[in-house]
């Protein structure tokens, strides 16, 4: 009797130190790790260049109120970066949506 683990099977686990535990015994079907690596960064790259996500991922929006009220709620947790940091967020999105350019976050 043999157990094999499907992320042996499948490649999932490309990094050299899986390399090492890996079963030498377990025939490897496919090597979907590296699409798996190469989808990650392809997220990470468009996250940090501002591409993604855009309109089309982002349909729900949050009102002006919703907005102060998660910021209070980011700051009483003693999380300022982070509130600061939605705030930032809050605003480019609320002048990238208006016309003019003008914030509505007060709506």
């Amino acid at each position: 009797m043999q157990v094999l683990v499907y992320h042996d099977l499948l490649g999932m686990l490309q990094h050299p130190h899986h390399a090492k535990v890996t079963p030498k015994f377990c025939k490897q079907f496919a090597r979907v790790g590296d699409v798996i690596n190469k989808a990650l960064l392809e997220y990470r790259e468009e996250v940090t260049n501002g591409s993604f996500p855009g309109p089309v991922h982002s349909p729900y929006k949050i009102g002006g109120s919703d907005v102060k009220d998660f910021l209070n709620e980011l700051q009483k947790l003693g999380l300022e970066k982070a509130a600061s940091a939605a705030a930032e967020a809050a605003e480019k999105t609320s002048k990238a949506e208006s016309p003019g350019g003008e914030s509505l976050a007060s709506d």
